[in-house]
């Protein structure tokens, strides 16, 4: 698809989560083993005493990590949490369990049950006038289950939703980037239309954005262009189609608007504005400006002739004997 205007950064950076470890204040536990710790915390969690099972729990995770027990710990924090209903704190027990247990413990569940609770928080926010949580911190729910397991077979879904905060955000170049690893990693992923109208929506928008750029704009044409072709029977293709003349129509304005700022006597040769001009119509032969244009060109030829001529350097005259 071409270079895109961002580049992706979090796949890559390490998402470092906090070890629990011994605190003789905050997560003293009751029993002197971790066997004893796990059967009191199980004690409670049958008496319904739910939230000082959790206590229980995490204070021998703190105080033993390297055990099973700890392990077990974990995993029954990040089960209780998300049955009650914390959101946020499921979360974190997942990612902890990602983080600091890989390998020791069932994935899928664990990894379903994270993304849910990332969707949970994403959906609670996003759309709210006042918001408890940043767009960056709702990307970043996603991005750790990215990079802790980054062959799930749901990867894309999340790398989508990255890309839809990027564009609730209104960082547009962002979103450009993120759907382009899609189209180029995954280009057999079932949401692959919903991919490609994202993608060509933040192009259309980022176009706004650059409108005084007329580089720019052609990049963005062609990105538009390309997503076309991958997806030449994209059921929106009319929209994507429209959204591309709309960033051609935007360049050729900005184009003009160039072009005829070289037509300025006081300040450039004839010459400068009559290449100005001709590029212009090369570039853009359909402009409804073009006849106006070859007009102008036509009124400048004498003064740039005019020009060249007292540039030119003097001949040598004959002499006569």
């Amino acid at each position: 698809m071409g270079r895109t205007p961002a580049e992706l950064l979090f796949l890559t950076d390490p998402m470092e989560v906090e070890l629990k470890e011994p605190s003789w204040f905050w997560h003293s536990p009751k029993k002197g083993s971790p066997a004893e710790q796990l059967a009191y915390a199980q004690g409670l969690e049958r008496a319904g005493e739910t939230k000082k099972a959790v206590e229980a729990y995490d204070d021998l995770v703190h105080e033993w990590h390297a055990t099973q027990e700890a392990l077990a710990a974990q995993l029954a924090i990040a089960r209780l949490e998300s049955a009650a209903g914390n959101t946020q704190a499921a979360y974190d027990a997942d990612i902890y369990l990602l983080a600091h247990f890989g390998g020791r413990f069932e994935l899928e569940p664990v990894l379903e049950d994270a993304a849910a609770q990332a969707d949970l928080l994403a959906r609670r926010e996003l759309g709210r006038r006042f918001r408890l949580a940043s767009g960056e911190a709702l990307r970043q729910n996603y991005e750790r289950i990215v990079h802790f397991a980054p062959r799930w077979r749901r990867v894309p879904d999340l790398m989508l939703r990255i890309a839809e905060i990027y564009l609730e955000e209104e960082e547009y170049a962002s979103a450009i980037t993120v759907c382009d690893r899609l189209i180029v990693d995954w280009p057999a992923y079932s949401g692959m239309d919903e991919v490609v109208l994202l993608y060509c929506r933040a192009c259309r928008l980022q176009a706004d954005v650059w409108r005084n750029d007329a580089g720019r704009l052609g990049h963005l044409e062609k990105l538009l262009a390309g997503a076309r072709v991958f997806r030449p029977t994209h059921p929106e293709v009319d929209q994507i189609r429209q959204w591309e003349r709309e960033v051609y129509l935007l360049r050729r304005e900005r184009a003009y608007r160039n072009a005829t700022f070289y037509d300025n006597p006081s300040a450039y040769s004839p010459g400068a504005a009559a290449l100005a001009y001709q590029a212009f119509l090369r570039d853009f032969p359909d402009a409804p400006q073009a006849d106006e244009i070859r007009a102008r060109l036509a009124a400048l030829a004498p003064a740039k002739g005019a020009v060249q001529s007292r540039s030119a350097k003097p001949q040598p005259q004959e002499q006569t004997p």
